[in-house]
């Protein structure tokens, strides 16, 4: 038998509990409602999975993996510090534990046997996948079959011993519940080598033969008597169905990968999803939380890793809800507290939380608040810890003696949530570049000395964190939109690509180029890129002084709102609210699978950005776009002079803001905005080919007064033509750091009252907001 179940219970796990944040509206598998689960006071119960630590089975491509363990630990604490959940409720199978008789047999035990209706279920498996061809390939039926490789994999003479989705299709009909959440950060195509680019594929190539072991059609033998069904049933099931709500990593065909990423690797789907719902608010939607975790997915590994969405509905007979809801039970964070040390003035942290971008950067001496009930502390008289040492999400923090009289600290303990106060960034900010190691001896020696010369730019090694690649552009090269088309082998060379391997626009050079040549022609684009990471590492849609709501729209060829980003509208203290997982109720008869909705906007139509003020003071703000193409623009902000400066006196640039209770639309649309000319056409229009655009909102109640100045300066009319327009930019760099600037005089104040004293960067998050959004270009 496996693991005995109390065995299990001693361990934890999370789950994706939250699959479906919020209303459903616009959401293509919802109508417009929401209902409370069955049972209010149903359990949760989690079963979550990771294996990093397989044999080698060399037939099978199969190899140890770094990420499937921290993934559990990821689910883990999301589930538990976000939604509620028991430790106890949460069982945990990592490396030798989670063999195939020992995933089914807690499974049974701790799913099945411990459920009840109305209960929440939840499955999550971060490990190999593989595709098994069918046992009798002239069957009208015939077809591959997908299965989860557990810890003890069958070596390359030995029966196969996959768990089949087949068996976990059964497993799963066997719950007396339909609340069931299905989380799969793994993949059944097998591309015929392990690395996309730098990730790590988790896929394995399949048994040379399809027949499924001894104990597995036993197990299933078993399961269809359990639930009364005919095998044939078993046999019509389509691949990749299964009951109830399923989030996977990747289509089919795909492949999921994952990745270091500064510190520690983890599943790219597992990590960008449960930092995506630490962030999440009672108000947050699905299609936008999803959006999210899509645009993130594919910043990284392009377009050939998109998760997906399946629900299998209830029959329409069963009176079983299409909808599940859960309660968030606290605020959105950035962290945790795992441990208390030295007499409560130490603490370890688990900032799975942060932005990626952020995280990556060194946090060390940044400040973070613990949040608390309501009734407790105000946010001043919060106690704080301020980082001393970071290895990858975790942490080591010292109490922050506050300084209001004689008041006692209040306590800090295990479990409680943490979020970023004070944001320390280091000044010399550089991009990581890594050599293809396919690139021969001499061109890596040649393109080392040639990015030595490019200041900010530096090579890393594999392992290491990385931002893109230098490569060749090969027959083998992904596009950045599945439907852009490739320059052919002899009229590309070298470019720039992603982790993933995908090929950055316009970065591909002409055939026969120097390796030197190619370095000092990308340098554009490299300083283009540093840019952006600059932009991300301003993340921050927690400020509580803001109170700012951004919507991307489409004005033609349709009017419909395509993204929004708002700042919380609560003061930090515990949250609670549903979080709906919504089904297509008006067609009960199929189960509905897609991507996960990244927003798209057709090429030559118009969009806008409307800025809402909800707060007391003037909003000013930045609007910085990366297009498809990789061209960077900047929405031109400057209002004219009020008079003439006098002769050799330097003018102030004055800048447009949006005053309080009003919407600005960027570009506007009605009239003039103060003594601005008018606008001379409604929206933007869109142009440049298929793939990603990127934009970043950035605002505070303090001007940007430098960033105005810099983007005057790399405007080809110097902005005196197209006012309140987005427009080219020559110089983004400079734009970037002058961002950094405006933003670090805007926190003075709060930095010098955090008695933080640091020769590094210091932003007080409730000095600004940034919003980023990711689009496609079709």
């Amino acid at each position: 038998m496996g693991l005995k179940r109390r065995e299990f219970l001693q361990r934890s796990g999370l789950a994706l509990a939250a699959l479906g944040i919020g209303e459903t509206a616009g959401w293509p598998l919802g109508d417009r409602y929401r209902r409370a689960m069955a049972a209010p006071a149903g359990r949760k119960l989690a079963l979550l999975v990771g294996i990093d630590k397989y044999p080698t089975a060399e037939a099978r491509t199969v190899r140890p993996l770094s990420g499937c363990v921290t993934d559990v630990e990821l689910q883990r604490e999301l589930l538990v510090g976000r939604f509620g959940f028991r430790a106890a409720d949460i069982l945990t199978l990592t490396d030798g534990e989670a063999t195939r008789e020992n995933i089914e047999a807690s499974f049974a035990d701790h799913l099945i046997a411990g459920a009840r209706p109305g209960d929440l279920v939840v499955f999550h498996f971060s490990g190999y996948g593989s595709s098994v061809p069918p046992a009798d390939p002239a069957s009208d039926n015939a077809s591959v079959r997908h299965s989860l490789i557990p810890a003890d994999v069958a070596l390359d003479d030995e029966p196969l011993n996959d768990l089949m989705e087949d068996t976990l299709w059964l497993l799963l009909r066997s719950l007396p519940t339909r609340n069931v959440v299905t989380v799969l950060d793994t993949s059944y195509a097998y591309p015929g080598h392990p690395k996309q680019g730098l990730l790590r594929v988790r896929s394995a190539a399949g048994p040379a033969g399809g027949q499924v072991g001894a104990a597995e059609r036993d197990s299933q033998a078993r399961l269809l008597n359990r639930n009364s069904l005919d095998p044939e049933e078993l046999g019509r099931r389509r691949p990749g169905e299964l009951p109830g709500l399923v989030l996977s990593a990747a289509q089919s065909s795909q492949v999921a990968t994952e990745t270091t990423w500064g510190g520690f690797s983890a599943g790219l789907f597992t990590y960008t999803l449960t930092q995506t719902l630490w962030n999440a608010t009672a108000t947050s939607n699905l299609k936008e939380s999803l959006g999210r975790v899509a645009g993130g997915v594919e910043r990284v590994a392009g377009p050939n890793q998109q998760p997906q969405l399946r629900r299998e509905l209830p029959a329409p007979d069963s009176g079983e809800s299409a909808i599940s809801e859960l309660q968030l039970k606290s605020p959105p964070a950035d962290g945790t507290i795992t441990a208390v040390e030295d007499g409560g003035k130490t603490a370890r942290l688990l900032l799975a939380g942060l932005p990626p971008a952020v995280l990556k950067a060194d946090a060390v001496n940044s400040l973070f608040t613990v949040l608390s009930e309501p009734q407790a502390a105000p946010e001043n008289l919060r106690p704080r810890l301020q980082i001393r040492s970071r290895d990858g999400l975790r942490a080591t923090a010292e109490l922050q003696l506050l300084e209001f009289g004689d008041l006692p600290s209040p306590p800090i303990k295990p479990g409680q949530l943490v979020r970023e106060a004070i944001r320390i960034l280091p000044r010399n900010v550089s991009l990581k570049i890594a050599l293809d190691p396919k690139l021969d001896r001499i061109e890596r020696v040649d393109a080392t000395s040639a990015f030595s010369t490019i200041p900010e730019v530096s090579i890393a090694g594999d392992e290491q964190l990385i931002d893109y690649l230098l490569s060749r552009v090969r027959d083998t090269t992904i596009a950045q939109s599945p439907a852009a088309p490739l320059m052919s082998l002899f009229q590309g060379h070298y470019g720039l690509f992603s982790p993933g391997q995908v090929l950055l626009p316009d970065t591909a050079g002409e055939g026969g180029e120097a390796v030197k040549v190619a370095v000092g022609r990308l340098v554009p684009h490299l300083k283009t890129r540093l840019a952006a990471k600059l932009l991300r590492l301003t993340e921050n849609e927690r400020s509580n002084l803001m109170r700012a709501k951004v919507t991307l729209a489409m004005l033609s060829p349709q009017s419909r709102a395509i993204a929004k980003r708002e700042t919380p509208q609560t003061d930090g203290g515990a949250e609670s609210g549903p979080m709906a997982i919504a089904a297509e109720a008006s067609r009960p008869e199929a189960a509905r699978s897609q991507s996960f909705g990244i927003p798209t906007v057709p090429a030559e139509s118009r969009i806008q950005m409307r800025l809402q003020n909800n707060g007391d003071l003037p909003l000013y703000f930045v609007l910085f776009l990366l297009d498809s193409s990789g061209r960077p623009h900047v929405y031109d902000a400057t209002l004219p002079p009020v008079s003439a400066a006098s002769e050799g006196a330097e003018t102030p640039p004055r800048q447009q803001r949006v005053e309080p209770g009003k919407t600005l639309n960027i570009p506007t649309t009605n009239g003039s905005i103060g003594d601005a000319p008018p606008a001379e056409l409604s929206g933007e229009l869109v142009r440049g080919p298929a793939g990603l655009t990127e934009i970043y909102v950035i605002v505070s109640h303090y001007p940007f007064t430098e960033t105005v100045k810099a983007i005057a300066r790399g405007l080809k009319d110097g902005g005196g033509t197209r006012k309140f327009r987005l427009q080219s930019l020559s110089n983004p760099l400079e734009v970037s750091r002058a961002v950094w600037e405006d933003l670090a005089r805007a926190s003075k104040l709060g930095v010098k009252r955090s008695g933080i004293s640091t020769d590094n960067l210091a932003l007080d998050v409730n000095a600004w907001a940034t919003f980023n959004f990711i689009c496609r270009v079709i």
